[in-house]
């Protein structure tokens, strides 16, 4: 964290589902683990002028043997107390500085467990989202748009 990050105060206020869907069938009874891969996106939904909340919709999708059999996306809402200071926009892009990580940090924690649970006795239950660095994280995900 950076001297800066000590000042943010933000909370999570709602998680939201936006889709959910599996194919487990293309799993054998037997996963070579190599095969499974976990991908990630994320979009940020601006917020409107002079508010504090701002909207991360972030996916997860599993892959086994390049097929997909298992796609979620859910839209977490934050509050970030001066979210203003923490924004840049121009005419193309939104730039927010100091908070993503944190966003992406409860996004990924958040996603794992709703995950557990959702996947409980399936194929897939021995497979979590992996322990990630959110700074990694965001420098592979798309861009903020």
């Amino acid at each position: 964290m950076s001297k800066n990050d000590h000042n943010i105060q933000m909370r999570l206020i709602s998680v939201s589902e936006n889709s959910y869907k599996t194919d487990f069938s293309i799993i054998p009874n037997e996963i070579m683990p190599e095969e499974l891969e976990v991908g990630f996106c994320n979009h940020i939904i601006p917020p409107t002028d002079g508010e504090d909340t701002i909207i991360l919709d972030f996916g997860v999708r599993y892959c086994y043997l390049k097929e997909v059999c298992l796609d979620c996306n859910y839209k977490f809402t934050f509050e970030v107390i001066d979210l203003s200071k923490y924004i840049e926009t121009d005419q193309e892009t939104i730039k927010i500085s100091n908070i993503m990580p944190h966003l992406i940090s409860v996004a990924i924690g958040t996603m794992r467990g709703i995950l557990v649970i959702k996947t409980s006795g399936t194929k897939l239950s021995n497979y979590p989202i992996p322990m990630l660095d959110p700074n990694d994280l965001l420098k592979n995900l798309s861009k903020i748009q």
